[in-house]
C-alpha cells in the first residue's frame, strides 16, 4: 500500500509533464510579475515555447513579447484554463504574428485562472524570446481556497509562506490522500473538509523563485484549532541546496525519467533568475566503490545534469558540475539503506554570475 501511494502521488504530480518547454506538460510556470527570456531549441520535428501564468487575484495580466530578430514571425495563441491543463479551450489568436518590434496581449483573469502562452517558430531556427509581464489586481484579498463545504466536518488548513519573511506565497499545492482532498490548488492558504484523518498522504508545493518542497508519508490532521504551515526558501545567491527528487539507474550516469519534474523546475529557476549561476555538486556513497571510481560517477552524474540543463536552454557557462565522490558524506558510516541513500545526492550551490 506504500508503495502504491508514493506510486499515484508521483502520477498526480507528473502528469502531462515532459522533457521540455518544447511542450505544453513540460512549459515554464512563470510568475505574473516578472521578466526573463526564452530561446528556441531550433527541433527539427516541433520548434515550440509553451509558458504558463497562473492568476493568484482577480486582475489583468498584459504580457509583452519582443523577439532579437527583425521580422522574425512567429505563431502565436494562448488559452485560459481554470484546471492548469493544456487543453485548448479558449481565446486562440490568429497565427502568422510578428513579434518584432514588439506583441502585446492583455487578458483578464480571475483567481487561480491560468493563462498559456504558445509560440510556434520554423523548424530549426533558433531565436530568443523576451517575456515581460504585468499583473493589475482587482483586488488585494490573500490568495485563499476555501473549500469547507460542511462545517460539520473536520477541517484542514495549510499556510504556505516565505521562509525568511513569513509573507504569504501563492504556490502551486498537490495533495494526495483521499478522495476528497487529492487534487492540485493554488493557493498561500488552503482550507478544505476531511472525512478522516490522513495517516500517509503527500504534499508537493511549488512557487515560482522558490525551491520546491516535498513531502511523501505525511500524516495530514484534523483539528480546527490546527494550522499546518509549510515555509519555502527562496531561490537566491549562497543557497546549498538538495535536489530531492533527482535520480539515477544504480550504479550509473543515467537520470530516470521521473526526475524530469525535479529537473524542470530547476530549470524554470535558471530562466527566471538569469544573473546567477551554480554549482552541481555529486555525491555518492562509498559502498564497495574506490575513491577514484567514487568520484568520477559523481562527476559523470553532475555533467548528466548540467547536459539536462543546457539542452533545455539554459546557457552552459551558467552551470559548473563538480563530483566530490564519497568525501562528504551526510552519514559517515551509514547503518543502512536510507542512510546510504542520504549520501547519494546531488546539490546546487547557487553564485552569481
Amino acid at each position: 500500500m506504500k508503495i502504491l501511494l508514493i506510486f499515484l502521488f508521483f502520477i498526480t504530480c507528473t502528469y502531462g509533464q515532459k522533457h521540455s518547454y518544447n511542450t505544453c506538460g513540460g512549459a515554464v510556470w512563470a510568475p505574473v510579475q516578472s521578466v526573463f527570456s526564452l530561446p528556441f531549441l531550433g527541433d527539427k520535428h516541433s520548434n515550440d515555447l509553451w509558458v504558463k501564468y497562473n492568476a493568484p487575484h482577480d486582475g489583468e495580466l498584459k504580457l509583452e513579447l519582443q523577439s532579437t530578430k527583425e521580422g522574425f514571425s512567429l505563431q502565436l495563441s494562448y488559452f485560459i484554463t481554470g484546471t492548469n491543463s493544456c487543453e485548448q479551450n479558449m481565446g486562440t489568436t490568429n497565427g502568422g504574428l510578428v513579434l518584432s518590434p514588439l506583441q502585446e496581449l492583455v487578458v483578464s483573469l480571475t483567481q487561480n485562472q491560468t493563462l498559456v502562452v504558445h509560440l510556434v517558430a520554423p523548424l530549426k531556427s533558433k531565436d530568443l524570446i523576451h517575456f515581460k509581464s504585468t499583473f493589475t489586481k482587482y483586488n488585494t484579498y490573500e490568495s485563499t481556497v476555501n473549500l469547507i463545504y460542511n462545517e460539520d466536518l473536520p477541517k484542514y488548513s495549510l499556510l504556505i509562506r516565505d521562509k525568511a519573511s513569513g509573507e504569504p506565497v501563492v504556490s502551486k499545492i498537490f495533495l494526495l490522500g483521499s478522495s476528497d482532498l487529492t487534487g492540485t490548488y493554488f493557493a498561500s492558504h488552503l482550507k478544505i473538509n476531511l472525512k478522516q484523518k490522513i495517516k500517509s498522504g503527500g504534499i508537493k508545493v511549488e512557487a515560482p523563485g522558490y525551491f520546491p518542497v516535498e513531502y511523501i508519508d505525511r500524516s495530514i490532521p484534523i483539528n480546527d484549532s490546527y494550522i499546518d504551515t509549510i515555509y519555502l526558501q527562496k531561490f537566491e545567491v549562497g543557497t546549498l541546496s538538495k535536489l530531492e527528487k533527482l535520480y539515477f539507474n544504480a550504479g550509473l550516469a543515467e537520470i530516470t525519467e521521473e526526475s524530469y519534474p525535479q529537473l524542470n523546475s530547476l530549470r524554470d529557476l535558471m530562466v527566471l533568475n538569469p544573473n546567477i549561476s551554480i554549482e552541481i555538486h555529486g555525491h555518492v556513497n562509498l559502498d564497495e566503490n574506490s575513491a577514484k571510481k567514487a568520484q568520477k560517477l559523481s562527476k559523470q552524474r553532475a555533467i548528466m545534469v548540467k547536459q539536462y540543463l543546457v539542452d533545455n536552454g539554459i546557457a552552459p557557462e551558467r552551470l559548473y558540475p563538480v563530483g566530490f565522490g564519497s568525501t562528504k558524506p551526510v552519514f559517515a558510516k551509514p547503518q543502512d539503506e536510507n542512510q546510504k541513500e542520504a549520501n547519494r545526492r546531488v546539490e546546487i550551490l547557487i553564485r552569481s554570475n
